[in-house]
């Protein structure tokens, strides 16, 4: 009995029970593991990262697909895509852009454009395009040539026009026809096509400071906007699909522009405002700001000067309104606070008409009206006879 428990004491310290892998061993498993683990996160990640890639590079030919679908002329000379393992970026070499915008026939090119995106968010699309530019308007009637020190746009594509925009433009300096300078700007927007009455189909945000933007401005206020500060929603369907079609629409179904805050610097003239703006069914402007408005005076004696303002409307104006103007108390240019509307075709200042509005086409073709017709033949003064043959 005691030797068969001695014997099964002594089994079970058998060494297989007690065996220990020897550390050189355990490190080698290790390893192994390690890069087994890592090779498979690398290569889950390099088809991620070339599936993204594919995408980034899809949206960008549907893109340039689409324009050309629109009759507009497209072309690069090269499409390369790199940065793996990190950022997707696609380099696109001697971009040509010839089609309309603005309503207008624009021609555009650069030496090149880069195209980058996060593996994890492809939609969202980062463009560069720094460097030089080649603008033209109208086969040349207009055009630029210059370079921009940082453009870059923010974007996630949608049809015609991007779901949002994100565009900053810094040391833009364009030569030609008239100079074009931006020391900066930046424009933000969202567009839902699918809101309809009510919702706010377009949201713009415009700061900017130093521009030149010839052809913008009315002429009596300048070439220069020192400083603009913009937040605006325009409500209502903002449909890009329907083209010339979508302003008509758009007033149609009870669009409005609402100025949530203006601020404007263009010398002699400085503007802090909120209101909102629509169009008539003739498809023009009417609205009503409340503002504040330094250099008024000076601007209405521009205003007459240039003949957009009768003398005696500006008369009339700056003697009914100087009573209303302040100092503030430290100095400083006079302001006044005075509501702006504009209805049936005229400019008001307070009570006070100003000035005629001009009109607005927004680059609608009038359709021809319909041929009237011919004019009946005069009766004959001789008398009617039988045929002779």
């Amino acid at each position: 009995m005691a030797k068969h428990t001695q014997l099964r004491h002594r089994g079970s310290q058998h060494p297989a029970m007690h065996y220990q892998k020897p550390k050189g061993l355990k490190r080698f498993q290790l390893m192994i593991s390690l890069i087994a683990s890592a090779a498979l996160a690398f290569g889950l990640w390099a088809f991620a990262w070339y599936a993204a890639s594919a995408w980034v590079k899809a949206e960008i030919t549907d893109w340039v697909d689409l324009q050309r679908s629109r009759g507009a002329v497209v072309n690069y000379t090269k499409l390369d895509t790199t940065g793996f393992p990190s950022a997707i970026t696609v380099i696109v070499t001697d971009p040509v852009f010839q089609g309309a915008a603005f309503g207008r026939a624009l021609s555009w090119k650069s030496d090149q454009v880069r195209v980058s995106a996060k593996p994890w968010m492809p939609w969202r699309l980062n463009v560069v395009a720094s460097g030089k530019h080649d603008l033209s308007f109208d086969d040349g009637a207009q055009s630029w040539r210059g370079v921009a020190e940082y453009l870059s746009i923010q974007t996630v594509l949608g049809g015609i026009w991007p779901q949002s925009l994100d565009l900053d433009v810094r040391g833009l300096t364009l030569g030609g026809t008239t100079d074009v300078v931006m020391e900066a700007l930046r424009l933000k927007a969202q567009h839902d096509p699918d809101t309809q009455v009510g919702g706010t189909g377009l949201a713009l945000s415009i700061v900017g400071s130093g521009l030149s933007l010839p052809g913008v401005l009315p002429q009596p206020l300048g070439p220069v906007i020192s400083v603009v500060d913009i937040d605006a929603r325009v409500t209502g369907a903002v449909i890009p699909d329907l083209g010339l079609g979508m302003i008509p629409h758009w007033q149609s179904s009870g669009g409005m522009v609402k100025l949530d805050r203006v601020k404007f610097r263009s010398d002699p003239v400085g503007v802090a405002a909120g209101g909102t703006v629509s169009l008539t069914k003739e498809l023009q402007p009417e609205g009503a700001l409340t503002a504040k408005i330094e250099g008024l005076f000076q601007m209405m004696e521009i205003l007459r000067a240039k003949g957009y303002v009768s003398d005696g409307n500006a008369i009339v104006a700056t003697m009914a309104l100087s009573a209303l103007s302040k100092r503030p108390p430290g100095g400083g240019p006079a302001s006044i606070n005075v509501s702006v509307t504009v209805q049936d075709g005229m400019l008001s200042l307070g009570p006070l008409k100003v000035m005629k509005m001009p009109k607005f086409n927004w680059g609608l073709v009038e359709m021809p009206a319909k041929p009237s017709a011919p004019p009946k033949p005069p009766e004959p003064r001789f008398k009617k006879v039988p045929d002779v043959f």
